[in-house]
């Protein structure tokens, strides 16, 4: 089974299934939690949370969590509906490196990604944009992979959603090795901004930030941010977009794993 993270309800209702409890017994653990680590408490530590969590759902947990919702938002000039890490978009033939190309730009992977203006190497500054830029490219340590997120609902209030919908992260750090406008003009008037949901196989993921986790322990760290994020709902709404669930694919995600797919 996987957390539908769709809607609330929906949650819950994993939530439900998967550590076998009713809406009163989840109630209770979430009151339980509040009383034990929040109430009268001048400090509220998010780790002893977890901790609290965590250990109940090992010790409730009667469903196997073998898949994860996946959702990933980006702007496509293509209806290629797979998802591929930032390498193989900049390096290959794809509607990304072909756009960018018309202005000049390409890219080629020689233990990094190079950029190339006109066919001339750029020499990228340690200034704040060279230093973001050399971190995208894979100068500093190499995270090329396709990035998605565990929870859907109200997923428009999350930080990264005013990123993406700018078009690729990169290019914001492109200035001033580049500062032709239009790039980032056309791209936006010529693409179609989309949320994209995959059902992936546990195995196919990592979360960020416990990479060493293998796939029992994914199972009850989804179980248990899913639980963070009700506990919040319920006590901390306005924390709730600060606990983003953020999760990388260790290959290229196939379009047979998408089971939904709009427009923003």
């Amino acid at each position: 089974m996987y957390i539908n993270t769709t809607t609330i309800d929906l949650i819950e209702k994993s939530v439900y299934d998967s550590l076998n409890i009713n809406k009163q017994e989840l109630d209770d653990l979430l009151e339980e939690c509040y009383n034990l680590l929040q109430n009268d408490h001048h400090v509220f530590m998010l780790d002893e949370q977890y901790d609290f969590f965590n250990e109940y759902v090992r010790n409730h947990i009667v469903e196997e969590i073998d898949k994860v919702m996946f959702i990933h938002l980006s702007r496509r000039l293509d209806q290629d509906n797979n998802g591929y890490g930032l390498d193989y978009v900049l390096t290959h033939e794809t509607s990304l490196s072909q756009y960018l190309k018309k202005y000049g730009l390409t890219f080629r992977y020689e233990n990094h990604i190079k950029m190339y203006i006109d066919d001339k190497e750029v020499i990228i500054h340690n200034d704040y944009s060279g230093r973001n830029l050399k971190q995208r490219l894979g100068y500093t340590f190499k995270d090329y992979a396709f990035s998605g997120y565990a929870f859907c609902e109200n997923i428009i209030d999350n930080d990264y959603y005013e990123v993406a919908v700018g078009g690729p992260e990169f290019f914001g750090y492109l200035y001033p090795y580049f500062d032709d406008d239009a790039l980032i003009d056309q791209f936006i008037n010529k693409s179609v901004f989309y949320q994209f949901i995959y059902l992936l196989p546990i195995d196919n993921i990592e979360f960020e930030g416990y990479e060493e986790l293998d796939n029992q322990g994914k199972q009850y760290h989804m179980v248990t941010k899913t639980l963070q994020r009700l506990y919040f709902y319920k006590y901390e709404p306005d924390f709730v977009n600060e606990m983003s669930v953020i999760m990388k694919s260790k290959n290229d995600v196939s379009e047979k794993y998408l089971i939904n797919k709009v427009v923003l």
